[in-house]
C-alpha cells in the first residue's frame, strides 16, 4: 500500500499551463495551480514519474507540513512534529535550504539552523542515537516562510 503525498512542482512563470498538462498526463490528481508552481496529489510512483517526465518543473518536492510560524519556537515545534524518519535514515545527510518573504522570521540562516536542529531532535528520539554521521545520500529539506506560513518540503529531484 503506497501513501498519497502532496507534491509541489515550482516552474517558471508562464509555464503553469504546460506543467498542468504534463502532471495530468502522469496521473497527478487534485491539481492546484498558483503563480510559479503547481501542487497535486500522488503516490511514490507518481513522484518517480514526475522526476522522469516533467520537463517544465524545476524540482519535485514532497510537502511535509504547513503551519503558522511567528516565532522560532513555533518553527521548532512545527518542524519537530514532522515524521522525518519516513524519509531520512540514520546515516543520511539532510541539509536545509530556505527562504523567507514578508514573515516575522526573516533571518534565513537562523531559520535553517532551527529547522535542522528540530529535525535532528526528532530523529534522535526515533533512532535512539545522539550523533548523525550524515555519510550516506543527501535528503534535501526545504523551508519556505511566506507571510508567516511555514511550508516544509523534501526535495526528491536530487542534484541538477
Amino acid at each position: 500500500m503506497d501513501n498519497n503525498y502532496r507534491i509541489c512542482c515550482p516552474c517558471h512563470f508562464g509555464l503553469e499551463s504546460v506543467l498542468k498538462y504534463e502532471i495530468n498526463k502522469i496521473g497527478g490528481t487534485d491539481l492546484q495551480v498558483t503563480d510559479g508552481k503547481i501542487t497535486f496529489s500522488g503516490d511514490m510512483n507518481t513522484i518517480a514519474r514526475a522526476n522522469l517526465c516533467l520537463s517544465t518543473a524545476e524540482r519535485v518536492l514532497i510537502e511535509l507540513a504547513e503551519f503558522e510560524a511567528h516565532s522560532f519556537e513555533d518553527l521548532f515545534q512545527g518542524v519537530k512534529a514532522i515524521e522525518f524518519e519516513q524519509f531520512i535514515g540514520e546515516k543520511n545527510a539532510f541539509p536545509v535550504k530556505g527562504y523567507s518573504l514578508n514573515s516575522d522570521l526573516h533571518s534565513v540562516p537562523d531559520c535553517q539552523s532551527i529547522v535542522k536542529k528540530a529535525a535532528v531532535e526528532r530523529l534522535k528520539e526515533k533512532y535512539g542515537i545522539s550523533w548523525f554521521e550524515e555519510t550516506e545520500a543527501a535528503v534535501q529539506i526545504k523551508v519556505s516562510l511566506l507571510k508567516d506560513i511555514c511550508t516544509i518540503y523534501l526535495d526528491t529531484s536530487g542534484v541538477g
